[in-house]
């Protein structure tokens, strides 16, 4: 299933400049898993964002506007990263004011695809073992990297191929996993020095996302300091790209 609506029709959208943020006083509001009736779909983020409340906890009825509020509220980013796919996802649709998450689950206008980091092609549920098979891609016992979601994005698709259209949305759907549970804060795009090959991301974290769409606070994460953008999030994609096209 599709991790990556939230990158939906943004390949080349622009976006706003980065601001400083505070985040050492975050309090992560209450995680409360989906129960019957709720409406979730096949972005992780997403769910996450609806168990914690920043999105509608039953993900149904939700604006444009919401889905930017709530990744700038709960992760600190900018936020367009919410807006712009949001936007390219109600013009798929035709909705016009509101969505429900499990509407995202729609291949025919090509807001979902297979070969999914998280999930079994035509499922909604977590399998907890793809999750793991993605942390045992990086040999290093404690961090991912782009080189293991290179290779982790090459094996999916080694049985679940993609066209060349969906390839880039999935590699985004990689450099979102290793922007949001990073080591350290996301480079500004343009900072001179930056080996993104040398960005790592903790494996627990991404596997307590993952596997429970849950915000790892307990674990230690923090939401960024400073509004990430899809500008920053480019050069990140694009060694992800590059990993796993010397694998192809």
């Amino acid at each position: 299933m599709r991790f990556d609506t939230l990158y939906y029709l943004v390949a080349t959208a622009a976006a706003l400049p980065s601001q400083a943020r505070q985040a050492d006083d975050f309090k992560v509001q209450k995680w409360i898993p989906a129960g019957p009736g709720d409406s979730r779909g096949p972005c992780p983020m997403m769910n996450t964002l609806a168990n914690h409340g920043y999105l509608p906890r039953n993900g149904r009825n939700i604006t444009i506007e919401k889905f930017g509020e709530a990744i700038n509220t709960a992760l600190g980013w900018d936020s367009q990263v919410g807006i712009i796919p949001a936007n390219g996802a109600f013009a798929a649709l035709g909705a016009e004011t509101t969505i429900n998450l499990a509407d995202l689950n729609n291949r025919t206008v090509g807001l979902e695809r297979p070969a999914s980091l998280a999930r079994a092609d035509n499922s909604n549920t977590v399998v907890p073992s793809r999750v793991q098979a993605v942390l045992a891609d990086s040999k290093d016992k404690k961090y991912i990297t782009a080189a293991s979601l290179g290779a982790s994005r090459h094996r999916v698709e080694l049985t679940s191929p993609l066209t060349a259209a969906q390839q880039s949305p999935a590699q985004g759907e990689a450099g979102f996993i290793l922007a949001l549970m990073m080591d350290g804060t996301v480079p500004a795009a343009g900072t001179e020095g930056v080996d993104y090959t040398e960005l790592k991301a903790f494996k627990t974290w991404v596997g307590e996302w993952l596997t429970f769409e849950r915000l790892p606070v307990e674990l230690g994460w923090r939401p960024s300091k400073r509004q990430v953008s899809f500008t920053d999030l480019a050069p990140i994609n694009a060694a992800i790209k590059a990993a796993q096209a010397q694998l192809n």
